[in-house]
């Protein structure tokens, strides 16, 4: 047995706090991140799977100080983008630049394989107001960003398809995960709420699913961006998708590969302080019910 862990949208590099789904509270990451550091230390994970919103702030320097707040756990780490890091023209070629020493390739799509396991990132495009697909953000969406999603919209681009079949393609000896910033599968409706915030999901997820389909290696697909904790079973695949740490249950995943099975588990940090001051009472929804917590993916 070996293990990664799956972390999701911790924005860095912000001192800006707000409310989402409960309180977002950025200006406590620093605080996180060293008590991160220390019940990793204890996990010793082999790898950190970092899906998106790595960074709040679209500035190069704010990159950097994203990158060396995770360099700082001690894990290795595979870093993608999110909607947040993604937004500019120049930011793919910063994000590139800033994690060299981290990414397999100089791409924000890749795979790798550690020991039995394949993974394959994928970076979602924009999709504008016309339905045409950009790599940035249309200027009113991006204004917004902070605020709100309700106008904004993410689809795989035809070329990561096309990359995608093929690495499949040449690993298909090997288990797979995918992992991606926004998720294929939207909020439940289990866990809907009045007045939810929903981050959206991806537009074009069933060309991705029907896809995919094809290729039964692939067990598992791994996202963020909603805030929130869930895992939903669909066309043969498990779907996790993991909370942001700047707001409750300010929590990770841990990932225990065997040889036929992958087993995850929810783990929160070993200080308790930050879930609760995240917390709006009545809003505990966000952890997800029992079965968003824990599950056993066959291999």
């Amino acid at each position: 047995m070996w293990r990664f862990v799956h972390l999701s949208d911790p924005h860095l590099a912000s001192q800006r706090d707000g409310e989402w789904n409960n309180r977002f509270l950025c200006s406590m990451m620093p605080d996180v991140m060293a008590c991160l550091r220390k019940d990793l230390a204890v996990l010793q994970p082999d790898f950190i799977l970092l899906t998106g919103d790595v960074c709040s702030k679209q500035t190069h320097p704010a990159m950097l100080e994203a990158r060396d707040r995770m360099d700082s756990l001690g894990v290795p780490y595979y870093p993608m983008g999110g909607n947040h890091d993604f937004v500019l023209e120049d930011s793919r070629d910063w994000f590139i630049d800033v994690f060299a020493d981290r990414l397999p390739e100089p791409s924000t799509f890749y795979s790798f394989s550690h020991k039995n396991l394949h993974v394959c990132a994928l970076d979602p495009w924009w999709k504008w107001s016309d339905g045409t697909l950009s790599p940035i953000s249309e200027a009113s969406v991006a204004a917004d960003l902070d605020a709100t999603l309700d106008k904004a919209g993410w689809a795989i681009p035809p070329n990561q398809f096309d990359w995608l079949e093929t690495d499949l393609s040449l690993h298909d000896a090997l288990p797979t995960i995918i992992a991606v910033h926004v998720p294929i599968m939207p909020i439940p409706e289990r866990l809907r709420r009045p007045g939810i915030k929903d981050s959206g999901a991806l537009d074009n997820a069933a060309v991705l699913l029907d896809m995919v389909h094809d290729y039964p290696q692939v067990k598992a697909v791994f996202s963020g961006h909603m805030h929130m904790h869930y895992i939903e079973h669909t066309a043969g695949l498990t779907h996790v998708v993991t909370g942001a740490m700047p707001e409750y249950p300010s929590e990770y995943r841990e990932v225990k590969v065997y040889e036929d099975r992958l087993e995850v588990q929810t783990c929160g940090l070993s200080d308790p302080q930050f879930a609760a001051k995240s917390l709006i009472p009545g809003k505990e929804w966000t952890r997800g019910e029992e079965n968003d917590r824990n599950v056993v993916i066959p291999l």
